[in-house]
């Protein structure tokens, strides 16, 4: 079997088929040694990598039959054409080759470079940038190199973290989706160095106690995501206090994003609007890829670094806002981040990139713009807050959806005639029944957040004004609902 002994997920499969990417590259062994030596430092200024040489753009096993002198030069390529030299671990398959004889290709296990840039001998910066390999201008290098201790960041050693703090489901997880299942999840994290020896014990990295340990908040206290629902279309404090619903959410990265969608998801509304064929059809209110996307980034980008803050998720009346400590990585700017991928948290985003959560090559972005133009709504807004706090907002329409529906409710003259007399919870409650039709006091106090009790003072005197009227057996009908009176 023709597997990798340093990736244990690299089986023949995935060394001759699976798509490049930021970490996964194939070269042909006729490529020149000092092209191979730019493709390392690439990975070793990125996220580090394996650069596969010996197999061709269709995935046939070339070897280096008919290239025998070239093992030798990419071996001695950093020590050439590279100033400095990163650690690379080099791996030597046998294989059959596409002529049927015996012959072998090359895997270079490429690590990150934490304390300094990679140049060639023409001082040279390339970068690893999704499936390519790209050489840097001047002004990216300068913010590349500013960078540097984001990156390393993740690799730091927790050093009051131990094998007992490993969530092993989530290693599971891991294991079942990068293809290691029934491996050990202690020699999985060990082989991805995400559990690392010093001194004769083991710990977790950064990288490794976010995405691994049950709860990542014991090590980073700000390693958490807030999520609050308001009533209105501001915060009010004090006796005004308006929160509606609020949940910290402190687990493993990936389960943290997973229960924050799933939260968020209950938390939003569905709007009903009249089709053309006369039957009323019901709309999000985002579309579900704008909102999920712009949490995940959130957790998965955020500077870890920065301890004073944790992620918050507002969600108002017309908007929601998704804050995430840290100023945008790298050369990522505003203007550009729809088309420019660089990525703060190299070792989390692989992972998650694994698990099917993070898109490559920004296209989450973009797709955020595309699907917040498609639902016809503004423009999602990125701005950086005081105190290095990058902000997403995703604004509905509800501006717009509650003047047109109190439009149609005043349409009825009873109710236009004592509209100006009522108060704002007893305006609300009018419009829900007016909206849904056939609606119960509990769907009511769940919809405006209000006991039972209240509710029922609210629909009572409502009733006496005759706006609204019950149907039902009894007043004590289960079943009971109220509708706009006619």
């Amino acid at each position: 079997m023709i597997e990798s002994k340093i990736s244990m997920n690299l089986t023949e499969g995935d060394i001759r088929f699976s798509k490049e990417s930021q970490r996964l590259d194939r070269k042909s062994a006729k490529i020149d040694a000092r092209d191979i030596a730019n493709h390392i430092a690439g990975f070793a200024n990125s996220d580090g990598g394996v650069l596969i040489i010996g197999i061709s753009d269709k995935g046939e096993f070339e070897g280096f039959e008919q290239y025998p002198s070239k093992e030798n030069e990419f071996l001695k390529c950093t020590t050439t054409y590279l100033k400095t030299a990163p650690e690379i671990k080099y791996e030597k398959l046998n294989i059959i080759n596409s002529n049927g004889n015996e012959d072998f290709i090359l895997l270079l296990h490429i690590e990150i470079s934490h304390n300094c840039l990679i140049r060639n001998v023409k001082d040279e910066v390339y970068l690893r940038r999704g499936d390519s390999t790209i050489k840097l201008n001047d002004d990216q290098i300068q913010v590349l190199k500013v960078d540097r201790p984001e990156v390393s960041y993740e690799d730091q050693l927790v050093m009051n973290s131990s094998i007992e703090d490993i969530d092993e489901e989530m290693v599971n997880i891991y294991a079942k989706a990068i293809g290691a299942e029934g491996k050990s999840y202690l020699d999985i994290l060990r082989a991805r160095r995400f559990l690392r020896e010093r001194n004769g014990f083991e710990y977790l990295t950064t990288a490794g106690a976010l995405l691994f340990a049950k709860d990542p908040t014991i090590f980073f206290p700000c390693a958490r995501v807030r999520v609050v629902k308001y009533d209105g279309t501001y915060m009010q404090t004090g006796q005004n206090l308006n929160i509606i619903k609020e949940k910290f959410f402190r687990l493993p990265l990936y389960k943290a994003i997973k229960e924050v969608h799933a939260f968020v998801g209950t938390q939003l509304r569905e709007f009903s609007y009249l089709n053309k064929d006369g039957t009323f059809d019901k709309v999000p209110e985002y579309p579900e890829f704008a909102w999920m996307e712009g949490i995940t980034n959130a957790i998965t980008h955020r500077n870890y670094a920065m301890q004073g803050e944790h992620i918050k998720i507002f969600i108002y009346d017309d908007r929601m806002e998704i804050r995430s400590p840290g100023k945008l990585p790298g050369f990522v700017t505003l203007e550009n981040m729809k088309h420019v991928r660089f990525a703060r948290n190299t070792r989390i985003s692989e992972v998650l990139l694994d698990l099917g959560l993070v898109k490559e090559l920004n296209e989450g972005v973009s797709r955020i713009y595309e699907e917040m133009a498609n639902f016809f709504l503004d423009e999602p807004k990125y701005e950086v807050l005081p105190g290095d706090i990058l902000m997403l907002t995703l604004k509905n329409n509800i501006v717009m959806r509650s003047k047109r529906k109190t439009e149609n409710l005043l349409k009825n003259n009873k109710i236009s005639e004592i509209w100006p007399s009522l108060n704002v919870m007893e305006r609300k409650v009018v419009q829900i029944v007016f909206d849904k039709v056939n609606v119960s006091t509990s769907e009511i106090s769940e919809i405006v957040a209000r006991d039972r009790k209240t509710v029922q003072r609210i629909l009572k005197k409502l009733e006496t004004m005759e706006l609204i009227e019950w149907v039902g057996s009894s007043i004590k009908d289960p079943k009971k609902y109220y509708r706009i009176k006619t």
